[in-house]
Order: structure tokens, then C-alpha cells, then sequence
């Protein structure tokens, strides 16, 4: 029973330095869109691209709008993006995926508001948080998308700070040594 409960104590622990290495670095972007070397957590292969401005979506339901994407060499990666969608209507489903190239990797879908509130009747907010991996034998564009199903009066936008978070795992997909 200690032996658990110290491990999970310094599994928490390096959680948490983890986390916070990671917020201060997202933090620190500046400009219309920037790269921010991160602390090495396990690799000098993480990398964080960061928008500072909001991304306007495509009023058209459906339509794929491009939020922030990066380019990273071949090899294998897991990704994680988190972005905030506002709308001045409610009830609708924003979906939002991680393409390498033209693939989709991960996906995540949100409703912005409350369908039961009617359209036109204030500001809505969601925040979705998608992940994903791939493997790729040549440098690949990495991209975090989003689209809402229904087509719209006035179109929704991501709030600036959108974030895609690159690690490099070369043990991605490899089957354990004995």
C-alpha cells in the first residue's frame, strides 16, 4: 500500500511540473502567429504553435476553416490543440479535427450555447480540446480545423490563443523490447 501511494505521489508530482512547464511556454507567443520552443520534457522534439488572434469560421455550414497548423519533420507525433469558439447564436455543433496532410487524426465536437435559448439572444462560448497521433515518413503539415454543421447568419470565431501542441514519440507504434 506505500509503495502505491508513493508512486502516485510522484506521479502527481511530475504531472504537475509537466503541466505547468507547459502552460508557462504556451504562454509566451506573441505576434500574429508564433513558435514557442518548449521546456524538454522528454525530447528536444515538442513544439507549440500558438495563434494571437481570433480565427473568423466560414458562415457556411460544413466548411473547414484552418485555425493554426505547423510543419514538423518525419517521424512519429502526438498532438493536442485546445481552442475557444464564440457565437452570437446558439445550438449548433462546432467540430473541430487534427488533419496530418489532408488525414484526420482526432476529432472533437462541442455545441456552442443552448439550444433551448433561441438565436440572438447573447454571446456563446465552448472550449474544445482535441488529440490525435500519426506516423509520417516525410515532413507533414499539422493542422487544427473546426467547422460548424449549420450554416449561419453571422459567423462563429475561435478567441485568440488557439494552441497545437506537437510532441515528437519515436516509440509511437513500436512494440516493447523484452
Amino acid at each position: 500500500m506505500k509503495k502505491s501511494s508513493r508512486l502516485m505521489t510522484v506521479l502527481g508530482i511530475g504531472g504537475l511540473l509537466a503541466g505547468s512547464l507547459l502552460t508557462a511556454s504556451a504562454s509566451a507567443g506573441t505576434g500574429s502567429t508564433s513558435v514557442v520552443a518548449q521546456p524538454h520534457l522528454t525530447t528536444s522534439q515538442d513544439v507549440v504553435r500558438q495563434t494571437s488572434s481570433s480565427v473568423l469560421l466560414s458562415a457556411s455550414g460544413g466548411v473547414s476553416t484552418t485555425v493554426v497548423s505547423e510543419t514538423v519533420s518525419a517521424g512519429s507525433w502526438i498532438l493536442s490543440a485546445n481552442a475557444t469558439l464564440v457565437s452570437w447564436e446558439a445550438s449548433d455543433y462546432t467540430r473541430c479535427s487534427l488533419y496530418a496532410g489532408e488525414t484526420v487524426v482526432g476529432g472533437a465536437t462541442t455545441m456552442i450555447g443552448n439550444n433551448t435559448t433561441g438565436a440572438g439572444s447573447g454571446v456563446y462560448a465552448a472550449t474544445v480540446s482535441v488529440q490525435g497521433a500519426f506516423s509520417g515518413t516525410a515532413p507533414t503539415t499539422v493542422s487544427l480545423r473546426c467547422a460548424h454543421d449549420t450554416t449561419r447568419n453571422r459567423a462563429p470565431y475561435v478567441d485568440p490563443q488557439a494552441t497545437l501542441w506537437i510532441h515528437r514519440s519515436d516509440s509511437l507504434g513500436v512494440a516493447a523490447k523484452r
